[in-house]
C-alpha cells in the first residue's frame, strides 16, 4: 500500500484538564462508541516534601454525529496508571467491565451503567501490602473471543516494586489474589497475557528486560530475554507474533516460538510508551512515541512506518484504535473513514480523535484480540 493512501484527520479535540496518559475505546456491542481516559496529575505542597500526592481522573466519552466528542462522566480517583475494557460480558449480569490500575496501589473494577453513560465502582484490591507501591499496568485473560461470556477470568497486575499479581474475577464479582511474583529489579512497566495461551504471560521492566512467564511452572521465568538496551515499556501480541516497545526507541517483532532473536526491528525515534495492533486485520501497530509523536506501522512491508501523527505538543502517551468499522463509522456522518483513533498526551492535556482512511478494501474481516 502507498503511503499517498493512508489518510489521519482529527476529528476532535478534548482538554483533559489534568496531563492523560491512557486511552481505551470499549470493544463490546453496542458502546463501541464509547472511550475511557486517565489522567495523572503530581501534586506538591511547597511547605512539606512529605505531602507530594498523584490525583486523576477517569473520563468517560461518547463520540457522536459528525465526530463530536461528548464527556459523559468524570471519576476523580488517584493517579491512573492503566486501564483495560474486558473483552467479553460478565456472566453474572452480562456486564461490560472496565480495569482500572492507580497510583495508590489499587485495581479497580468498574461496570459501564445506564446504557453506557456512567460507569460505576465495583470493587477494588490493593496490589501490595507496601503503601508506596504504584500499581503499573493491567491486563485481562480473556481477549480473544469475545462472542462467549465467561464465568471467571483473570487479571494481570504490574508494579512499581517490580513485581507481578495475578487476580481472579469470579462469577459472584469480587476479586481473589491468586499470588505475587517478583519480576524485575526496578518498575514493572508493563505486563501483557499470551492471548492464545492465558496460562503464558509476559513482562517488562526498567531493569531491561523482557520476560516470559508459564504459571504451570511457577514464578521462575521460562524466558529471560535482554536484547533491549533500555527499559521495556510496553507488550502488546497476536497469534505468534509479540511487540514490545522500550525507551531505547526500537520495536521489536518476536516469534513466540522463538525468543532467541527478533523476526524484526524498527526505530521509531522516540522512547515507544505504547503499542495497540489494529483489531481488523493486525497487520498495522499503533505507536505512542513518547518524544516523537504517534506512529502507525505497517507490518507486512517491511514494518514501513505509513502514519506520523504529531498533531500533539509534550510526551505522546495514549493510543488506542476503536472497534467501529466502516459502516459504523458512515452512521456517525463521518465521511472518508473506515474507522476511528484515538491518542493523549500529557504536557498538552489533550485527547484527540482522529478518522483513518485506511483501508481500500472496505469490507475488512474482524479479528478480535
Amino acid at each position: 500500500m502507498a503511503e499517498d493512501e493512508i489518510h489521519v484527520r482529527t476529528l476532535a479535540t478534548f482538554d483533559t484538564k489534568f496531563p492523560a496518559d491512557t486511552v481505551e475505546w470499549c470493544p463490546m456491542e453496542p458502546y463501541r462508541d464509547v472511550l475511557a481516559c486517565g489522567t495523572y496529575a503530581l501534586n506538591k505542597n511547597e511547605s512539606s516534601a512529605k505531602s507530594t500526592y498523584r490525583q486523576g481522573q477517569i473520563l468517560l466519552l461518547r463520540i457522536g454525529n459528525g465526530g463530536e466528542l461528548e464527556l459523559l462522566q468524570q471519576v476523580c480517583t488517584s493517579a491512573v496508571l492503566d486501564m483495560k475494557w474486558l473483552h467479553v460480558t460478565d456472566v453474572a449480569e452480562t456486564r461490560v467491565l472496565l480495569a482500572v490500575v492507580d497510583s495508590t496501589g489499587y485495581l479497580q473494577i468498574y461496570q459501564l451503567k445506564d446504557d453506557g453513560k456512567r460507569i460505576e465502582l465495583v470493587t477494588k484490591s490493593k496490589v501490595s501490602d507496601e503503601e508506596s507501591v504504584m500499581a503499573l499496568s493491567l491486563d485481562w485473560s480473556n481477549r480473544k473471543d469475545i462472542s462467549e461470556p465467561v464465568v471467571n477470568t483473570n487479571i494481570l497486575v504490574s508494579d512499581s516494586a517490580g513485581q507481578i499479581s495475578q487476580f481472579t474475577w469470579g462469577e459472584t464479582g469480587e476479586l481473589t489474589k491468586d499470588f505475587t511474583w517478583p519480576a524485575h529489579q526496578f518498575h514493572a512497566w508493563i505486563v501483557a497475557y499470551d492471548y492464545c495461551n492465558s496460562r503464558i504471560f509476559y513482562s517488562g521492566g526498567d531493569d531491561n528486560r523482557f520476560l516470559c512467564f508459564d504459571s504451570r511452572t511457577g514464578s521462575h521465568p521460562v524466558v529471560d530475554n535482554k536484547e533491549h538496551t533500555a527499559g521495556v515499556t510496553t507488550i502488546h501480541g497476536k497469534t505468534s507474533l509479540l511487540a514490545t516497545g522500550s525507551y531505547d526507541q526500537n520495536v521489536r517483532l518476536w516469534d513466540t516460538r522463538n525468543f532467541a532473536r527478533p523476526v524484526s526491528t524498527i526505530c521509531l525515534d522516540g522512547g515507544v510508551w505504547r503499542l495497540k495492533w489494529d483489531p481488523f486485520t493486525q497487520q498495522y501497530l499503533f505507536a505512542a512515541c513518547m518524544h516523537n509523536g504517534f506512529k502507525i506501522v505497517n507490518h507486512d512491508i517491511v514494518s514501513s512506518i505509513v502514519v506520523n501523527y504529531k498533531e500533539h505538543s509534550g510526551l505522546s502517551y495514549g493510543c488506542d484504535w476503536s472497534f467501529l468499522r466502516q459502516p459504523d463509522v458512515s452512521r456517525l456522518n463521518i465521511p472518508n473513514g473506515d474507522t476511528l483513533v484515538s491518542t493523549c498526551s500529557y504536557e498538552d492535556c489533550l485527547l484527540k480523535v482522529s478518522v483513518i482512511d485506511f483501508w481500500p478494501d472496505k469490507h475488512v474481516n474482524e479479528k478480535d484480540y
